[in-house]
């Protein structure tokens, strides 16, 4: 385990993090699968599915029964979605005096005594890639949650920016909650320059996403500039998390930054497209991360800290990570929709601050004329392994 992160709000900011607090819980009847797991269906609490009724409040009654179900069972509980489009239209959890909670349409329960227990999200049907077609928007394939919230409300001024789920602060080595998530083949769509993120699991202390599509609804080639600097389509949990944070196979396009990351990430087949920036390391000293395949495109920094206010900044301490293959696909004029992408700069690391390997395949040299760019990073080991 790394160390804690930091208590300040102004550190929060800086690592991506997020204030505390949680929901309620309410009993309802659920089903019990075979083994002694239980699952709890969403229709069963009112879901409709149809992309027009706002589901908010039904799939919230769905995830407190589940982790009612966890907490007296035997630890586990699943939510099974049908494969269906869920409307979420109800603004975000918001502070309230005297008790804080993390900003999410959907909120992860809190859970700050007993064993730890994990919720599933589980999505039915086949999640297809992001669909690289001219027209035509991000159509859901099997589970959707499409939210279709705008908020000109950031977070700021509590640390914690709203998403589309979020789990709440705990009481754990310095804030973590008690309740480990899983979600599996589930796609989640917010509007075109996101005024929310798509999951932040800061708090959460184990995480595993698979099958997992975070994106805004536009056509690829049209992609809309992300300007809100606190929009990030995953963020992960903190650092002093104590475990292994599992990603496979998970896309996220469309937002400020694609994906916020700590110590004990074991993450393959990671596509980030058009976010101002793909990858952001917490900025501790911590523990590592290892990345198997992760393909990049269309995003103008590869990799950089970022601060929820400011955007890219520089890390004051630095994480420690691996990348087996990065494969960086840049602008090259396909579409003049795209121009916002165009190359800024790979890696944001003027502290020189981190550390590890990347081995980066780039379709850049030969007919972009884009050179390595690195502003500091000079304690990286990067192997370039495609001229071409």
């Amino acid at each position: 385990m790394g160390d804690n992160p930091s208590s300040t709000r102004r550190s929060f900011l800086r690592a991506g993090a997020i204030a505390a607090g949680g929901v309620g819980v309410m009993a309802m009847p659920a089903q019990a699968a075979p083994g002694g797991a239980h699952v709890v269906k969403v229709a069963d609490f009112g879901a409709v599915g149809d992309g027009q009724a706002d589901d908010t409040a039904a799939l919230q009654r769905a995830i407190n029964e589940a982790y009612r179900l966890a907490d007296t069972g035997n630890g586990y509980a699943r939510v099974e979605f049908e494969a269906k489009t869920y409307r979420l239209a109800s603004q975000p959890v918001r502070p309230v005096a005297g008790r804080f909670t993390t900003a999410g349409q959907l909120m992860i329960p809190l859970r700050t005594s007993g064993p730890m227990i994990t919720i599933e999200l589980a999505g039915a049907g086949v999640q297809t890639g992001l669909q690289f077609i001219y027209d035509g928007e991000q159509a859901p394939a099997g589970t959707m949650l499409k939210s279709t919230v705008t908020t000109s409300w950031s977070g700021h001024a509590e640390g914690q920016p709203p998403a589309v789920i979020a789990s709440p602060r705990g009481a754990e080595w310095g804030g973590f909650n008690r309740v480990a998530v899983a979600v599996t083949g589930v796609a989640i769509q917010v509007p075109s320059n996101p005024t929310l993120g798509g999951l932040n699991l800061f708090w959460a202390p184990q995480a595993r996403l698979q099958g997992v599509r975070v994106s805004t609804p536009a056509p690829l080639p049209a992609v809309v500039e992300p300007t809100h600097r606190w929009s990030t389509g995953v963020v992960l949990p903190g650092g002093g998390n104590n475990a292994v944070i599992y990603l496979r196979d998970v896309h996220v396009c469309g937002f400020h930054t694609g994906v916020l990351f700590s110590e004990h990430t074991d993450a393959s087949s990671l596509l980030v497209f058009a976010c101002k920036v793909a990858l952001a390391p917490l900025g501790q000293v911590l523990h590592t991360s290892r990345f198997g395949l992760v393909t990049v495109e269309c995003c103008p920094i590869l990799i950089s800290q970022v601060d929820w206010a400011d955007g890219p900044v520089a890390a004051p301490a630095g994480d420690r990570f691996r990348i087996d293959l990065l494969d960086v696909e840049e602008f090259n004029g396909f579409d003049a929709r795209l121009n916002w992408t165009r190359h800024q700069v790979h890696i944001n690391d003027p502290g020189n601050t981190y550390r590890g390997w990347i081995w980066m395949a780039r379709s850049g040299r030969d007919y972009l004329n884009i050179p390595l760019t690195l502003n500091g990073a000079q304690n990286l080991q990067i192997h370039e392994i495609q001229d071409s």
